[in-house]
């Protein structure tokens, strides 16, 4: 468990970080076209919107560790009520035995 969520938040803050630089691009981005400069503008845009591709790689990676978590803990218990329905029909069927 402790392992889950080590990777998903790493992933976050690896998500949160290349938010934040593409963030900052964009401002660079913003300023440069203000004054003009195009073609810094387009290569902080480029630079930008990998750094968000990237980004969401790591959101999507968190959502999968999160559902890899819950049909582990779906399974665990589906698991579990099987074997009380197990237990179950045994001690019913001993019982009739019995009478």
């Amino acid at each position: 468990m402790d392992d889950i969520k080590a990777v998903t938040a790493k992933h976050h803050e690896d998500a949160a970080h290349q938010f934040e630089v593409a963030a900052k691009m964009h401002y660079e981005a913003a300023r440069h076209c203000t004054s003009g400069n195009f073609e810094k503008s387009e290569h902080l845009a480029t630079s930008a919107a990998e750094a968000e591709a990237v980004a969401n790689r790591h959101a999507l990676q968190a959502l999968d560790q999160y559902r890899h978590h819950a049909q582990e803990v779906a399974d665990r218990k589906a698991e579990a009520a099987s074997e009380e329905a197990a237990r179950v029909a045994k001690h019913e069927a001993k019982a009739a035995a019995n009478e």
